[in-house]
């Protein structure tokens, strides 16, 4: 089963598994634990959290983070709390998904915190696994990086740029418009992600339904080559295989520049950024220290060290490692946005780039 029937059968199970899991747990979620604690003074609140983690002793993460920056991240929070072991567990997509309603299923969750996409955090709030946190870290986070409720926070956001080949391509020879992309000196030239439906739908609403998937279809007919993963399709870039690709990580492109490779970015318009949030497992095993490691990652310690990677963090005050991708505006994706449309974006996307090839 290819990921968007996956994706798909996520959303469905969303609205019938949840009831059986509830009924399954009977005791006080880590959410309303938590919450009982913001009453207290700020110093007494860490007293009581840093008290319980050390009962705890550990804490257990799932992120879609890269593997290679996961262990310096989990090392940077163990300065600061020496006696926490953090366990990591790296998935993305519904490989996450599957694994965290497995256990919920089996009545026996391990996760305490959660890292995933727009479209992971969507699925999984859904199915009922996961509970508000309302962090004091959230504060220094603008009302377009989190949601009322308290579900999520951006622990980082990509902004989308598209890359080229600076062997290949002089800069003033780069696309500077999402239509020039159609000129016929490009066909079969350029790279794009097999299940870019975040940028579907922006462009979609960008040029407005009919006339996006006009524009879809006629890119399309431009015989582009489908790949999986930015970072693949980066590398792609840099070997030079090909000249473009339409949708990558700007901070991945950033740095394998800074690493000597053939590769820069322009931002089309429109310039959009796409988050990925932290997350509170709902029957957390290890919910004080769950509330130290969230309240760590978005404070300006955790977000520095985020930015060490090249990722573009959205706590404001915070030195970004390549301030190039946030002098001008990204828009971002908001969750309320992107979810309700995912599923038709997705079987769209794959209509006019996959099915009809």
């Amino acid at each position: 089963m290819d990921r968007i029937r996956k994706l798909v059968l996520m959303l469905a199970v969303a609205f019938v598994w949840p009831l059986g899991t509830v009924r399954a747990f009977a005791q006080e979620t880590a959410g309303q634990l938590l919450a009982k604690l913001d009453k207290l003074a700020p110093e007494k609140r860490q007293a009581v959290l840093v008290e319980g983690a050390q009962a705890e002793r550990e804490i257990t993460f799932y992120s879609s983070m890269q593997a290679q920056q996961l262990d310096p991240f989990a090392r940077a929070f163990n300065k600061r709390f020496p006696f926490l072991k953090v366990n990591i567990w790296r998935a993305s997509g519904n490989k996450q998904f599957l694994k965290i309603q497995t256990e919920y299923s089996a009545g026996r969750p391990l996760v305490d915190v959660v890292n995933a996409s727009v479209e992971e955090a969507s699925a999984l709030k859904k199915t009922g696994v996961l509970d508000p946190y309302h962090s004091a870290q959230r504060e220094f986070f603008s009302a377009s990086d989190k949601d009322k409720e308290g579900y999520f926070t951006s622990l980082y956001i990509t902004p989308m740029v598209l890359g080229y080949n600076t062997r290949m391509l002089k800069r003033n020879e780069v696309p500077k418009s999402y239509q020039d992309l159609l000129h016929p000196k490009w066909e079969g030239q350029m790279y794009l992600d097999n299940e870019a439906y975040d940028w579907f739908a922006v462009l979609l609403r960008h040029f407005g339904r009919e006339k996006g998937l006009e524009y879809m279809r006629d890119l399309a007919k431009q015989n582009l080559v489908l790949v999986r993963g930015r970072t693949a399709q980066s590398q792609l870039l840099v070997a030079g295989e090909k000249p473009l690709a339409i949708v990558l990580s700007g901070h991945t492109v950033l740095d394998l520049k800074a690493n000597g490779a053939p590769i820069d970015w322009v931002g089309l318009d429109p310039f959009f950024s796409s988050a990925n949030y932290i997350m509170l497992s709902r029957r957390a095993p290890h919910p004080h220290a769950a509330a130290l490691f969230i309240d760590w990652s978005l404070s300006e310690e955790g977000q520095s060290v985020v930015t060490t990677f090249g990722r573009v963090v959205a706590r404001k005050g915070v030195r970004q490692r390549f301030p190039e991708l946030v002098e001008r505006q990204a828009i971002p994706v908001p969750l309320d946005f992107i979810a309700p449309l995912l599923e038709d974006s997705s079987r769209q996307f794959r209509e006019i780039f996959v099915e009809g090839k």
